[in-house]
């Protein structure tokens, strides 16, 4: 019977790839995901950010896609931590941020 507690080399280690980067994604299911992240950004983004500021003035819902994700998802995670929100608007923030990757 062999020994399986011997030494591992280099050799014995298997390696598996490496799965690809999912791009992040922003799943806005309806009318209100859209307006709480427009609200957010115009909250929490554009008044932080001197080019959205300049290039954009308020975001409205067609601006939304050009937008990058991550920028979006951040003014959410802000909002959620904000005192403007209500207990409510705040569980529809936290779906929306569970919901996207």
């Amino acid at each position: 019977m062999e020994n399986f507690h011997e030494e591992s080399t280099v050799a014995d280690i298997i390696k598996f790839p490496s799965s690809p980067k999912k791009k992040a994604e922003l799943v806005l299911v309806d009318h209100i995901d859209v307006a709480f992240s427009i609200w957010a950004v115009n909250m929490y983004g554009v008044p932080n950010n001197a080019d959205l500021l300049e290039g954009y003035g308020f975001i409205g819902p067609e601006d939304l896609s050009s937008l990058e994700v991550q920028f979006i998802k951040d003014c959410l995670k802000q909002a959620l931590k904000s005192e403007e929100l209500s207990a409510r608007g705040k569980s529809i923030i936290a779906r929306l941020l569970s919901n996207s990757t």
